[in-house]
C-alpha cells in the first residue's frame, strides 16, 4: 500500500498537470481494478472483452473527467473509491452491450458463409492447384494471422476455437474472415 507522502505526491502531480502523475496512478490502480472488472464479466465474453479493456475505458473516462474539472478529489483513498465505482460500472455496462441483440455472446453460431464449410470429399489434383494459386492470391500482402485463422477455419474449427488457440478475440477472428469473404467475392469473376 502505498505510504502517505507516496499518496500526496501522486495528487500534487495530477493537479499540477505533471506528466508523470497518470502514469504514476495507472500503475498503481490498474492490476486490482482489472482483478475487479474480472469479477463482474462473465467468462463467456472471455473472447471478446477482458478486465485490462474495462480498465482502460476507466482510466480514459477519469482523465477526461478530471482535465474538464468534475471531480473534486482530496485524497488517495477518494481516487480509489471513484475508480472502483467507474470500474463496476463499466463492467456492468460492456457485459450488457455483449448480451444486446446481434452482439449477444450466447446466440453466437457460426456463420454458413464464413468459410468454415470443410469439404466432403478430395479434390482432384487440378482443383487443388487451383485452390492453393486462389488461396495465395487471397492471402497476398495480409498478416500472418489472416492465414491462420483461413487454416483453422477451413480444419473445421469454430470461431471460438480458433480464437481461442491463437489468443485473440472472437471478433477478430470474425473482422478476419469477413475480410477474407470479401476479397474471395472480388476474386470471383462476375456471373452474366
Amino acid at each position: 500500500m502505498p505510504s502517505g507522502d507516496e499518496s500526496d505526491d501522486l495528487l500534487r502531480q495530477l493537479r499540477e498537470g505533471d506528466p508523470r502523475g497518470p502514469e504514476a496512478l495507472f500503475q498503481r490502480y490498474a492490476v486490482r481494478l482489472a482483478r475487479l472488472a474480472e469479477q463482474h464479466l462473465s467468462r463467456k465474453f472471455a473472447g471478446r472483452l477482458d478486465g485490462e479493456d474495462v480498465v482502460q475505458s476507466v482510466f480514459r473516462t477519469f482523465f477526461q473527467h478530471y482535465a474538464r474539472g468534475d471531480f473534486q478529489i482530496d485524497n488517495s483513498a477518494e481516487i480509489w473509491r471513484l475508480l472502483v465505482t467507474l470500474t463496476r460500472r463499466k463492467a456492468r455496462a460492456q457485459a450488457r452491450r455483449h448480451l444486446a441483440g446481434k452482439r449477444d455472446a450466447a446466440a453466437e453460431v457460426a456463420d454458413p458463409n464464413a468459410l468454415a464449410e470443410p469439404a466432403d470429399q478430395e479434390p482432384c489434383p487440378a482443383d487443388a492447384a487451383e485452390l492453393v494459386d486462389q488461396i495465395e492470391s487471397l492471402l497476398r500482402g495480409l498478416p500472418d494471422l489472416y492465414c491462420h485463422v483461413l487454416e483453422k477455419r477451413l480444419q473445421g474449427h469454430a470461431v471460438a476455437d480458433v480464437a481461442e488457440q491463437l489468443a485473440v478475440s472472437r471478433q477478430t477472428v470474425y473482422r478476419a474472415l469477413e475480410l477474407l469473404r470479401h476479397r474471395l467475392e472480388r476474386q470471383q469473376p462476375e456471373s452474366s
